[in-house]
């Protein structure tokens, strides 16, 4: 049973605010029952809340029981992390889909560098097979030789993501040739991670249908970790990153699966990886 928080000081409803809006930057949509179970406190405390946020920021709109992001805000911000490192990311595409077998099926949780290896196997017109969680890479596919399969769930404004139990449940009943999968950070010690807990559920779900695992991450993101472990370092067949991972990569003990392409490669991880169980 929520509390009530009438007597609350006016510092812990400021500090509440501002960790609801970081919540919202992150995910694009939360519920009033979940920042009502969050914080420990009544459903009618929360809408007073966002009541007062949404008066105070502009960013943000107001429906029955939840609060979001504004579309236009969310797509911004979707660009702004595409453009980050925009050249690594296209050359980090670009070899990834050119690895990718004809007739194959691959998986591609959503994610910028993700995106562009969508993009590029449009480009290439390969007729592979594309399972994906993210509702703008199947619109980057449409019109190409590309089959793509889109599997259900609960939709993440900020990514484009669908993730959630349906989500994973429809992925544990298909095969993967392999999965393309992007991640906020990747560390030798911790894996790949990610900073929401249900994107890192999704990914593992992912891996764990594939015979194969890539992960795609720029050379920013070599060494960092994400508060949420998607996948243990065993897990990983490949690392695609561009060259100025070169010598991190080769200090982890990575052999250099590909030669050099445009500026990227495809470094080797782990041969034997195998499935983790969920």
């Amino acid at each position: 049973m929520p509390r009530t928080d009438r007597g609350q000081s006016r510092s812990a409803t400021i500090r509440r605010h501002q960790e609801i809006l970081e919540i919202l930057r992150t995910t694009g949509l939360v519920s009033v029952a979940e920042l009502a179970e969050r914080y420990s406190c009544s459903r009618a405390t929360i809408r007073r809340d966002l009541a007062s946020l949404s008066r105070q920021v502009d960013e943000i709109r107001r429906f029955q029981g939840a609060i979001a992001m504004k579309p236009e805000v969310l797509e911004k911000k979707f660009q702004e992390k595409l453009e980050q490192a925009f050249e690594h990311k296209e050359h980090i595409a670009a070899v990834v889909a050119a690895h990718i077998p004809e007739a194959g099926v691959v998986g591609l949780n959503g994610g910028t560098t993700t995106t562009l290896v969508a993009r590029h196997l449009a480009r290439l017109k390969k007729e592979v097979t594309v399972v994906t969680n993210a509702v703008n890479i199947a619109f980057e596919l449409t019109g190409s030789p590309c089959s793509v399969v889109v599997i259900g769930g609960a939709l993440r404004p900020s990514n484009y993501e669908t993730t959630g139990r349906m989500a994973e449940e429809t992925l544990k009943s298909l095969h993967l040739d392999c999965a393309v999968l992007g991640a906020n950070g990747i560390d030798q010690r911790f894996g790949a991670s990610s900073a929401a807990e249900i994107e890192a559920s999704v990914s593992r779900t992912f891996a764990n249908r594939a015979d194969q695992v890539i992960v795609v991450a720029d050379s920013t993101k070599l060494g960092t970790k994400s508060l949420f472990k998607s996948l243990g370092w065993s897990s990983i067949h490949l690392l695609a990153s561009d060259e100025d991972a070169n010598e991190t990569l080769t200090k982890w003990g990575l052999r250099r699966r590909t030669p050099w392409g445009p500026s990227a490669a495809l470094w080797e991880v782990n041969a034997q990886a195998g499935r983790e169980k969920i």
